[in-house]
């Protein structure tokens, strides 16, 4: 029997995500208690397996699974089929003649390949996405991935068979044979040739020469608005700078800078709503990312992933699998706000699920019976899903990570519990060292110029020990430090919050082993001053623990008093820190309706900066300063848009320089 090297490489992981995993779960118990077919393999490579019940399974050569046919009358991969492979596997391995070749990379595979599995239509749609530009993680299988896989900002495509891409699976709703696997070939075949056999890189398909003409008109008159009128004054000054500025957006075709802007015109309208979650600091942080999104995509080649130019604004999934890594709610009055992050068990693509809710103010004793009721949609209850994995069809995946179920009938999703075993997934979501997470942190150190996802910072760590539990009753927050195997330090920090009482309760627990051994913890990751800190959103141990969904257990009065070892005072930490502020305030106010004692602080903060040598900065800011004196003098407009842009996107640039050079103490 010649060698299928694509059916020798389909494991039963790959073949879980052609079909599901209780299908193959099923085979490999018939197939092992002596269900096995006779296998005959023609000239041509076509595979024949014929079963003792008379069904007789073809898979021709260069076919994917959905392709090959069966006569049980399956439409799709069925029993018969994965046993058809799993047998074939077995007869190849035991055969000495037939040992499994090393797959080769799927850069080696030529056009007219791609010609032959993948439609037309498919392919051209492909290189129209490659016309306009787009970025793509490529990783092998060394980096930890189970093969080898691109990973594109619509789609992740695992290449099973390496070259034989018939074997390949995509998570779009297509799964096989589809435009992203073309342009998976492609990202190997220039990482192959830049980059020869490193593990993971990102590679940039598209017309390098290209540059996106950009006007940034609407952007700097949206800019102006908010420091001429602040936040302060209400949403009805900035609303036709908004939407001409959207407008702007939406005719580049600019996914990304569309979705700043939302944010942007949410945190606007936070303060007019009164909203408890308001802080006039984010706005700098959006403006900041804006002014980076708009210097950088102009660079060549940079449009697709900077401003998200061709990015689709929705995509269809085939049937996943998602298990969910845990959930948080925050509390704005009476509404409430649940996000749970899934995660795609076949690719490792991680996804953000939200809903709104509500609690009223006279049943708040009550809120934990009615966050039990909450379903996201019919048959899918948010405490259980919470807890446990999701089996969901026609789910449809937004531009920046955000999951959509299907929510016509309760039969297309499903709830099932999980073990509390995340090791199946590995970066760039899953990190085990503080190494790793350094590395990743320097690989993107400014992620306002990186595609946008909702859940970019969560991450699972898999520590090796838990050093000690600490509460700090000053920040009232559970403190835990986590040592990696090279005795590194994480720190996981979670602080109270009434509408979760007993969040803190149930961490201690986890971490104190009153749930079993302490496995991962999932959460929201940021660094301050080289120290890596999780916000945890779930912990598993024997079970999945999910803080904003848990009862009192009790550990929490054990846990010992203590403080944060984390140094918050570096002088340059907190220049940085007070720029923000500063800008912050003026954009809150507004020009004219700053505090008086704003320009002698902010000027304080200036005459801080040029001490610290940081000139440029230092400059920038007194240029704002006397910006806006004059602009209160004269009580008239000032163009300071401009070179509040500017300041704000160095300030940025300064800040993950600093947290870069910090990172060299925490591995």
């Amino acid at each position: 029997m010649s060698a299928r090297t694509d059916l020798q490489h389909l494991s039963p992981e790959a073949l879980a995500q052609a079909s599901n995993a209780g299908i193959v779960k099923r085979a490999v118990r018939e197939l092992e208690a002596g269900y096995r077919p006779q296998l005959a393999l023609d000239g041509a490579g076509t595979l024949t397996a014929t079963f003792s019940d008379g069904v007789v399974t073809t898979w021709a050569n260069g076919k994917p699974i959905d392709q090959t046919a069966c006569t049980c009358g399956a439409a799709r991969a069925c029993r018969h089929r994965i046993i058809a492979v799993l047998a074939y596997r077995e007869e190849s391995a035991a055969a000495s003649s037939a040992t499994p070749a090393k797959r080769e990379s799927p850069g080696t595979v030529t056009d007219e390949t791609l010609k032959q599995l993948i439609a037309p239509a498919l392919l051209k749609l492909a290189h129209a996405q490659l016309v306009q530009g787009v970025t793509v993680d490529v990783r092998r299988e060394a980096s930890g991935e189970p093969c080898e896989t691109a990973r594109l900002p619509a789609a992740t495509v695992r290449f099973w068979a390496g070259a034989a891409i018939e074997a390949a699976r995509c998570d779009c709703v297509r799964a096989a044979a589809c435009e992203h696997i073309a342009l998976g070939v492609w990202a190997f075949r220039l990482a192959d040739a830049r980059h020869g056999g490193e593990k993971h890189v990102q590679v940039r398909l598209g017309d390098e020469g290209t540059r996106a003409q950009i006007d940034r008109a609407a952007f700097v008159a949206l800019t102006a608005s908010l420091l001429a009128h602040g936040v302060a004054s209400g949403t009805t000054p900035h609303a036709q700078a908004f939407t001409r500025a959207q407008e702007s957006a939406r005719s580049f075709g600019a996914q990304w800078l569309c979705n700043v802007l939302d944010d942007l015109e949410q945190w606007a309208g936070a303060y007019a709503a009164r909203s408890a979650l308001y802080e006039a600091r984010d706005g700098a942080h959006l403006l900041a990312e804006l002014t980076l999104r708009l210097s950088a995509g102009r660079l060549p080649g940079r449009a697709q992933a900077v401003l998200g130019i061709g990015q689709a604004s929705e995509t269809e999934l085939d049937r996943s699998r998602l298990m969910c890594l845990g959930a948080r709610t925050t509390r704005d009055g009476d509404t409430r706000m649940t996000r749970l992050v899934l995660a795609d068990l076949d690719t490792g693509t991680k996804f953000i699920l939200r809903k709104q809710w509500s609690v009223p103010s006279e049943r708040a004793a009550e809120e934990p019976t009615l966050r039990a009721a909450e379903r996201l949609v019919p048959g899918v209850r948010m405490e259980q899903l919470a807890q446990g994995q999701l089996l969901a069809q026609q789910a449809r995946r937004l531009a920046d990570g955000t999951i959509r179920l299907a929510g016509a009938r309760s039969s297309q999703n499903s709830v099932l519990p999980q073990a509390a075993d995340w090791s199946s997934l590995n970066a760039p979501l899953r990190f085990s060292s503080v190494a790793q997470l350094v590395a990743n942190k320097r690989a993107s150190p400014t992620a306002q110029i990186e595609p946008r996802h909702a859940a970019s910072r969560f991450i699972v760590f898999t520590p090796a020990e838990v050093e000690e539990v600490l509460y700090d009753s000053n920040e009232q927050a559970l403190l835990a430090v986590l040592r990696d195997a090279d005795e590194h330090r994480v720190l996981v920090r979670r602080i109270h919050e009434t509408h979760v009482k007993h969040a803190l309760d149930a961490l201690a627990g986890s971490f104190t082993g009153q749930f079993g051994a302490l496995r991962h913890v999932a959460g929201v990751l940021h660094w301050e001053q080289g120290v890596a800190i999780i916000e945890p959103w779930a912990v598993a141990c024997d079970r999945v623990v999910v803080p904003d969904f848990s009862h009192a257990c009790g550990a929490l009065a054990k846990i010992a008093l203590g403080h944060a070892p984390v140094q918050t005072t570096e002088p340059l930490a907190v220049a940085l820190r007070q720029v923000r502020e500063a800008v912050g305030s003026l954009l809150h106010h507004g020009c004219l309706r700053l505090r008086d004692s704003w320009l002698e602080e902010t000027s304080q903060v200036q005459a801080q900066l040029k001490s610290l040598n940081l000139e440029s900065l230092s400059r920038r800011l007194a240029d704002i300063v006397t910006g806006v004196r004059e602009c209160r003098a004269r009580a008239d407009n000032v163009a300071l848009a401009e070179p509040l842009l500017e300041l704000l996107a160095l300030l940025q640039l300064h800040e993950d320089a600093q947290a870069v050079l910090l990172l060299e103490s925490a591995a």
